[in-house]
């Protein structure tokens, strides 16, 4: 991890200085708070995850799986804003992707049992949203083309058609194969349609496999897509292999396939990532627009 810490450092020298300044530090810094004390419920309280009857027994253990990851994001926001505010573009892909990642996440928190930390969920989601849209919108596409204008695209572009398509094919088999009147097995609450299913067939991966497109079509915000996409399943990838450790530590079983699986994704991801941001080049004009509109 430190040799892609020093290709993101490597990419946000080499990025001019925005015209308009990101969210303000306190911003990202009430957001991160908001996530630790979130993440600290989860982990430190006992009983905080509960799985009554009717919902998937190792519930607790993978929303503790999750919020591990999720302090390390905590990390990575408060790094990104930083850098952002310095002037770099990677700084302010990274936080995005953060975002993203924040208001995905906790969009599934607020669909199992009730907990005390739910106002904490909601003020994850309201914040992370509304950054991830300033972040977005205020960018300038023909200055970050400047940006990325050597960094390859097409083996970045196939890779996320493939795994977008696959986890398409997954969801739907999953959900086709028992239609109709069944109900499929991976449910957080067996009665109630799945929160993975619905986000990721619904905005998650069509993005991924839009992103695929707009890189091999070369449009000009792709690869600002295409990385926050990366970060994104970055994430997920540690995220289940977390949620693995738990189950296992809790149950004592131990199946290797999805977490061999996880890894590899994971290990290619920032592979990517790491070839990326040593391909980002100095811009020529400010990169983020003072204003959202």
């Amino acid at each position: 991890m430190a040799s892609i810490d020093e290709d993101l450092t490597r990419g946000t020298a080499a990025t001019t200085r925005s015209s308009g300044e990101p969210l303000p530090l306190w911003y990202s810094l009430l957001l991160a708070a908001v996530l630790l004390a979130a993440t600290g419920y989860g982990l430190l309280v006992e009983g905080a995850y509960r799985a009554p009857e009717g919902v998937r027994p190792t519930l607790p253990e993978t929303l503790r799986g999750q919020d591990l990851v999720t302090l390390g994001a905590a990390v990575a926001l408060v790094w990104g804003a930083v850098r952002a505010r310095a002037g770099s573009l990677a700084g302010h892909i990274v936080w995005c992707a953060v975002t993203l990642y924040v208001a995905y996440t906790y969009l599934m928190y607020v669909v199992t049992p009730y907990n005390d930390a739910l106002l904490l969920y909601i003020a994850a989601i309201g914040l992370a949203t509304f950054g991830l849209l300033n972040g977005l919108f205020r960018l300038d596409g023909e200055a970050i083309a400047e940006a990325f204008a050597e960094v390859p695209r097409r083996g970045v572009a196939w890779f996320l058609l493939v795994v977008g398509a696959l986890f398409s094919v997954l969801w739907l088999v999953d959900i086709l194969s028992v239609w109709p009147g069944g109900v499929p097995d991976s449910l957080f609450t067996y009665d109630l349609p799945s929160i993975v299913h619905v986000l990721d067939l619904g905005l998650a991966l069509p993005l991924v496999l839009l992103t695929g497109v707009l890189l091999l079509r070369g449009h000009p915000v792709a690869p600002v897509l295409a990385a926050i996409v990366l970060v994104k399943t970055l994430t997920l990838g540690l995220a289940l292999l977390s949620m693995h450790a738990f189950i296992t530590v809790s149950t004592g079983t131990f199946d290797p396939a999805e977490p061999v699986l996880w890894a590899v994704v994971a290990v290619v991801t920032a592979l990517l990532l790491a070839r990326g941001a040593r391909g980002m080049q100095p811009t020529r004009r400010p990169w983020l627009r003072p204003q959202l509109w």
